[in-house]
């Protein structure tokens, strides 16, 4: 019976059907899709897309069985907010439709899944194809769009060069744009207008020359989403004439024929410079100011550069009161020489943005050209931008130290560069202690900077306490560059590198005392080591006076009832009757009585000695009618005065 009722959950399932369609219908009527279009019109999905069954299933929806292996993150949570029509359409049934798509969804695999009998059936899986056209964009041949000027729309720009008339000629190079547009299906019909006419051209791309120069291009694309009435289309682009940007004229030779520049392109320290350069162009034109140092490097000038510069407009004379096509400025640097970073070749180059790509720049940013201007910059040794180093030696406790400095003229050994340790001057080549000057070199990469090296051979623990410094002069002034070794030996990690040796033996004296009060205070309180004797001698005294108030004084000395008895009194002979009690019952106060009077015997050092004889047993009696002798009384009352 359980294989029966197996079976026909079994075929119960595999008759089951699970479809996608384009339209709510009976399962049984539907044509399931294999695959899944969506089409996106400007920013709206025209498409919905229906999941169909039949009963007894439940709980129909739509399954991305490979988006996280494509990386689609953003389609699962799209699929499940598909919406349940099961009530209204009478059978199992959900739609589902969105507001957006992706277009990175094309190519993911979708299934129906319904639950049935505690299992799943699943419908035949679907490729989604998502279809779309944005709005195209023109472009030049390098993919680089037009230029955004405020107010003024998105340009191109053709090269125009003009005759003796003003007018362009056709010799200009011409230019090549592009109608780009992203799309699936790829777009298969382009179209160009011109002040919004339909031209002649009908691919993605058109070259043009300076005969479109002031009119506007669009272009329009369509891979069959859209009708001919409805096909995107760009924004409009202005042509204006290109004028390639160049230099003018500058005032380098005139500046270093003049103060403060010197014989050999030489100029002091803390001077103005002031560089001009007039350039002209169409579009407007931007200067770079650019320097290459000794070593080739090519740097910005430490002026305004682009749109940042400081321009004034220069105005341009024409033939005939023609409207000059170009725009010519007269860009200005100046610039304060305050270090040997200045020393160098400057140049200006004129360039022209005529797209959203890197300017044309005559001449170029990296390569100067016939007119540069050339400075080198004298003064007082200066510290180098370069950190002081050390190098350690590896297989010796060697280092040498390397102070970089610059200075124009250079300094002269050997009296003109010393190190100074410890107010001792050493020379290049001389030794003081275990520091020598090994040399001092050219930076082979920076003109005007030395290298000054200083060997350790050894190092030792108090070299990081010197005080050592590079004394370097010329005939314009002289410079102090401290070197700490302290942080380059790697010190000032722990306090105890810093303090002295007298420091170190007085923390360590304290704590050595601060250790001894401890032990002193511990010994004392545990009764330990010298102060054990101490204890003894407390505990004697309390086993005394322990054994002390155990005795009875006012029992063996005095009667209950009578009073004290401290005068000599003649003694009375026991009877018979009482001698033999006496003999056949001691009491517990003739024990204590001789226990007194053997306390009796410790005297106090220094005192007279006293003999004292063992009672008789006449005297060791407690009853009322004995009478103690002269000696007795005698020595019960030296017990008496030494117990109190």
């Amino acid at each position: 019976l359980l294989l029966m009722i197996w079976f026909a959950a079994q075929l119960l399932q595999q008759m089951t059907q699970v479809k996608i369609t384009e339209q709510p219908f009976l399962v049984s009527n539907a044509q399931h899709l294999n695959q899944i279009v969506w089409t996106m019109i400007g920013n709206t999905i025209k498409e919905s897309i229906y999941c169909v069954s039949e009963a007894p299933v439940s709980q129909l929806r739509f399954v991305c069985l490979d988006c996280e292996q494509k990386n689609i993150t953003d389609m699962v949570p799209a699929l499940n907010s598909a919406q349940d029509l099961t009530r209204s359409a009478g059978f199992p049934t959900v739609v589902l439709k969105l507001s957006t798509v992706n277009a990175n969804w094309t190519g993911a695999t979708v299934v129906c899944q319904a639950a049935l009998n505690g299992g799943t059936v699943d419908s035949a899986p679907a490729t989604v194809d998502v279809r779309f056209l944005r709005q195209p964009h023109v472009v030049d041949s390098s993919g680089q769009g037009p230029v955004l000027i405020q107010s003024q729309g998105y340009r191109f720009y053709v090269e125009c060069q003009r005759g003796a008339d003003g007018f362009c000629s056709q010799s200009g190079r011409r230019k090549t744009l592009r109608c780009n547009v992203q799309s699936h299906p790829p777009a298969t019909t382009f179209r160009w207008l011109k002040n919004g006419v339909a031209t002649s051209g009908n691919g993605a791309e058109i070259t043009i020359g300076t005969e479109i120069i002031g009119h506007s291009l669009q272009c329009s694309a369509n891979n069959g989403l859209y009708s001919d009435i409805e096909t995107p289309t760009s924004h409009a682009v202005q042509i204006d004439p290109y004028s390639t940007a160049r230099i003018v004229q500058d005032n380098f030779q005139t500046v270093q024929q003049l103060a403060p520049f010197q014989a050999g392109n030489r100029i002091e320290m803390n001077n103005d410079v002031n560089l001009q350069c007039v350039v002209e162009g169409n579009p407007r034109p931007v200067v770079y100011w650019k320097l290459r140092r000794n070593n080739g490097q090519v740097v910005d000038a430490p002026c305004p550069q682009g749109y940042d510069g400081v321009y004034t407009e220069v105005p341009v004379n024409t033939l005939a009161g023609l409207q000059s096509s170009v725009t010519r400025l007269k860009s200005t640097c100046t610039m304060r020489v305050s270090n040997y970073s200045f020393s160098g070749q400057y140049w200006c180059s004129a360039c022209s943005v005529v797209s959203q790509g890197q300017p044309e720049c005559s001449p170029g940013l990296d390569t100067p050209g016939s007119s540069v201007l050339n400075m080198q910059v004298q003064g007082p040794p200066m510290q180098s931008d370069a950190p002081i180093t050390i190098e350690q030696m590896p297989n010796n406790n060697n280092a040498i130290i390397s102070v970089h400095y610059c200075a124009e003229p250079a300094p002269r050994p050997p009296r003109e560069i010393v190190f100074n340790i410890d107010q001792n001057d050493i020379q290049v080549g001389q030794r003081w202690e275990n520091f020598r000057f090994e040399n001092n070199v050219q930076n082979n990469t920076v003109a005007n900077c030395f290298l000054a090296r200083l060997q350790i051979a050894p190092v030792r623990e108090e070299d990081q306490y010197r005080t050592i410094y590079l004394k370097v002069q010329n005939q314009f002034g002289a410079k102090q560059i401290p070197v700490s070794l302290d942080s380059l030996l790697g010190g000032g990690s722990a306090l105890s590198s810093r303090l002295s040796g007298l420091w170190i033996v007085l923390i360590v004296l304290v704590a050595l005392l601060l250790a001894c009060c401890c032990a002193t205070a511990i010994c004392r309180k545990m009764h330990l080591l010298c102060f054990n004797g101490m204890k003894k001698d407390h505990e004697d005294y309390g086993d005394a006076k322990s054994a002390m108030g155990n005795v009875n004084v006012r029992s063996t000395l005095y009667d209950n009832d009578l009073p004290p008895r401290i005068y000599h009194q003649h003694q009375v002979l026991p009877s018979s009757s009482e001698k033999a009690s006496s003999q056949r019952s001691p009491s517990v106060q003739e024990g204590l009585n001789y226990a007194e009077m053997r306390l009796a015997n410790r005297q106090p050092v220094g005192a007279p000695s006293m003999r004292v004889d063992a009672p008789p047993q006449s005297m060791l009696s407690s009853g009322p009618s004995t009478v103690l002798s002269a000696r007795t009384s005698q020595t019960h009352h030296t017990v008496v005065n030494s117990i109190v």
